[in-house]
């Protein structure tokens, strides 16, 4: 039976088809039919089915009692199924059983960022004292905190008192692992010997760089529980992957059996595609402002912090009343910002928010009705992440894609069909790569001597690598000769596991921190000049103190944006594969490291409503340099002057071929176009190189403008403002790489 306030969203649905700009650009409608519930009994302690009983939930899902029924086995289990499933219950009920017969069991719970465990860990503490009741102290029965957040935004006080007074449970991040517990983990010993769970959530994000850096965390945290004597059963939770037990079994080092058949319930769903005829960030203002004032709760994803403040700024100018009812939320806000924006979107206060991906993992934030995805968020797997954050109980949602002026999303829009079709993309990280792997190595030997027979890193013992890190002194040998100890004091400290470096705080005039910034972001959106958005407020940056991670900004009320403009040059360090014939004889495609030298040369004042330039101006940054994973083509003498021969520019048809062919990246491997040249270009498409490139060429040939435009061959980010560009060049060099 449709439920009585679905009526609320099928007329916005029939306005937005009727409204004069919305209607004409909507190129597909599809709904997704309601999915009902599959449930399966499963014998549970008696204090823990009353404590479910009381927060409503009588039945477990058919995949909760697979998944649990493994862990009891002792299986190492990983979970794939979608949002709001109820993945947290797999994990939370076999710790809390093992505690209930040893109250000395201690669980590891592992999330991707911080903010994610704030209200797990609620739940959790909540479960907690409903089974197991509150404790006497002082002659109080007060709620006891079995569960503790240890992480970046841990008070030192704290730190040392959750290390005294060890709790059952620790919820934290790979940074953390990486730099805080692993390398002093004689200062955990009650907790490392009595570990008995490792949970790790989100695993899907641990992919690329970052996801190599934190298969050596994981690997380094087995060493340790093995030196204390301790075997603990992982636990993991995906999004949907295409390969959920290849990847997680690469992430860990284990072997993993594997749940992905969902027993949760799902209401219908709509799903409308949008190309719009004017601005793609106003179409999803606009739209998000309808929302709200039909009474929907409504979320926007945005692929860009500047664009989350931009969408509300206006938000708040077409609607003022709707100021106290909606907010952004995106990374660089401080974490006080954070909660307090995540209770008022799960307790109904706000009825809108614009968000980064920030917002796309597992942060409670209760049922909502409406998402719109502002641009293809650059996976189909990230796609129906987002998607997942609608849907109240038997309640029918709604997804709106609205395309950029993007190559892939103009596709995509273009034919639908793929998106609901195409299946996900495989995720990959690589803990064999070698500059990773010799990093951890030592910092491994540093938390614990190396041995020939060592648990986890015994295969690389003898190997090129290992001689390597001994000839530069890292390693340092032992008297025995088969142990080896870190020649590096604190090594960890020198490891950027996100190769981001420490964040730079921004200040306004009275010294209050406003907010961060990391990595290449420092660089690009904090030079002298920039127009640093937070909140809805417009701050300009007057002063950059690299040394003292600060910037220094003043408020100002300005009709336009800033975006940087750059110079990029890259450097080969070294080469990992060559695929001389996976396209045409006169290509080579090369795999390996890659250094980066980013420079801010400038940057264009851009009118804040409709993206016109209005003024460029030159400005001198230092150079960012970062290491990364990259794919480059070798081409002969003779392609080139072929392309020459046929009166094509031969810099702007491989500037126009490189934008098309990283637009098409993310149709094959799970990351997003803006991810590739800061997290690593992950391998995928060398699997299918030819497929790759046929891609690119349908990219160009189904765009019907002449010599290029935003929607085929020019990047929004492109640090050479679009220049050259040869888009007929492209295409004729495209499809001789694609060969036969």
């Amino acid at each position: 039976m449709p439920h009585p306030e679905d009526e609320q969203l099928h007329n916005l649905i029939a306005s937005l088809k009727a409204d004069r700009l919305t209607g004409p650009g909507i190129t597909a409608h599809e709904f997704i039919p309601p999915r009902e519930a599959a449930y399966a009994d499963m014998v549970l302690e008696p204090r823990i089915k009353e404590a479910l009983t009381a927060q409503g939930i009588s039945h477990l899902y058919s995949h909760q009692t697979e998944a649990i029924d493994r862990i009891r086995c002792g299986e190492h289990t990983v979970v794939m199924t979608p949002t709001a499933s109820g993945k947290s219950l797999i994990y939370n009920i076999p710790v809390i059983e093992t505690i209930l017969h040893n109250p000395e069991t201690r669980a590891l719970y592992v999330f991707p960022l911080k903010g994610l465990e704030q209200d797990q860990l609620r739940a959790l503490n909540a479960l907690f004292n409903a089974v197991l009741g509150p404790v006497e102290k002082a002659g109080r029965k007060e709620p006891l905190q079995r569960a503790e957040v240890y992480d970046g935004d841990t008070k030192p006080y704290r730190r040392s008192r959750i290390r005294k007074e060890m709790p059952n449970v620790i919820f934290t991040n790979p940074d953390m692992l990486h730099l805080a517990v692993n390398p002093y983990h004689k200062k955990w010993e009650p907790f490392f010997r009595n570990l008995r769970y490792v949970i790790i959530d989100e695993v899907h994000a641990y992919r690329g760089v970052f996801g190599s850096h934190v298969s050596h965390v994981i690997r380094r945290l087995r060493r340790i529980c093995a030196y204390w004597g301790a075997t603990p059963l992982f636990i993991a939770c995906s999004a949907t992957i295409a390969n959920p037990k290849e990847f997680t079994d690469t992430l860990t080092g284990l072997s993993f059996s594997v749940v992905d058949t969902t027993g949760a319930p799902q209401a219908g769903r709509h799903f409308i595609c949008l190309s719009p005829h004017d601005s793609p960030y106003s179409a999803a203002t606009r739209i998000f402002t309808q929302c709200i004032n039909a009474g929907l709760r409504t979320i926007v994803f945005t692929k860009a912090r500047k664009i989350t403040e931009v969408i509300y700024k206006w938000a708040v100018q077409r609607a003022p009343l709707l100021a106290d009812r909606i907010s952004p939320y995106r990374a660089g806000f401080l974490p006080g910002e954070r909660r307090e924006i995540e209770q008022k979107l799960f307790s109904g206060e706000l009825t809108g928010v614009i968000s980064t991906s920030a917002l796309e993992l597992g942060v409670d934030i209760g049922g909502l009705d409406v998402c719109i995805l502002c641009g293809y968020p650059g996976s189909i797997a990230s796609m129906w992440q987002r998607a997942g954050r609608v849907g109240r109980g038997d309640r029918e949602s709604l997804v709106v894609m609205i395309a950029l002026k993007d190559a892939l999303d103009h596709y995509l829009v273009s034919h639908p069909e793929m998106l609901f079709s195409k299946p996900h993309e495989s995720a990959s990280c690589d803990p064999a790569n070698e500059r990773i792997l010799k990093q951890h190595l030592v910092c491994a030997a540093n938390e614990r001597w190396l041995t020939i027979d060592d648990p986890v890193y015994s295969g690389y013992i003898g190997e090129p690598v290992f001689d390597e890190l001994i000839e530069e002194r890292s390693l340092i040998p032992g008297r025995r000769g088969d142990i080896w100890f870190s020649g590096v004091k604190a090594p960890q400290n020198s490891v950027g596991i996100r190769s981001v470096g420490w964040p730079l705080r921004i200040r306004d005039e009275g010294g209050n921190i406003i907010g961060e910034l990391d990595g290449r972001r420092i660089y690009r959106d904090a030079f002298p000049g920039a127009i640093y958005l937070h909140r809805g407020r417009q701050y300009r940056v007057n002063r950059l103190d690299l040394e003292g991670n600060e910037a220094y900004c003043r408020e100002v009320n300005v009709e336009y944006y800033t975006q940087a403009l750059s110079n990029e040059r890259a450097e080969v360090v070294g080469i990992s594969a060559r695929f001389p014939s996976l396209l045409s004889r006169d290509v080579q495609i090369m795999y390996g490291t890659v250094r980066i030298t980013y420079q801010v040369v400038g940057y264009d004042k851009k009118h804040l409503f409709h993206g016109t330039r209005l003024e460029r101006t030159a400005v001198e940054m230092p150079e960012y340099v970062f290491e990364t994973e990259g794919i480059w083509m070798a081409f002969s003498r003779g392609l080139a002057d072929e392309v020459v021969g046929l009166g094509f520019d031969l810099a702007g048809t491989l500037h126009a071929a490189e934008h098309v062919a990283i637009n098409s990246i993310p149709l094959f491997a799970l990351c997003d176009k803006g991810d590739i040249g800061g997290i690593g270009l992950t391998k995928r498409v060398l699997d299918v190189p030819r497929e790759w490139i046929a891609a690119a060429v349908e990219i160009l040939r189904a765009c019907d403008c002449d010599d290029g435009c935003p929607s085929c061959v020019q990047d929004a980010q492109c640090g050479s403002g679009n220049a050259p560009l040869d888009k007929k060049g492209a295409v004729f060099f495209l499809e001789k790489l694609k060969g036969k």
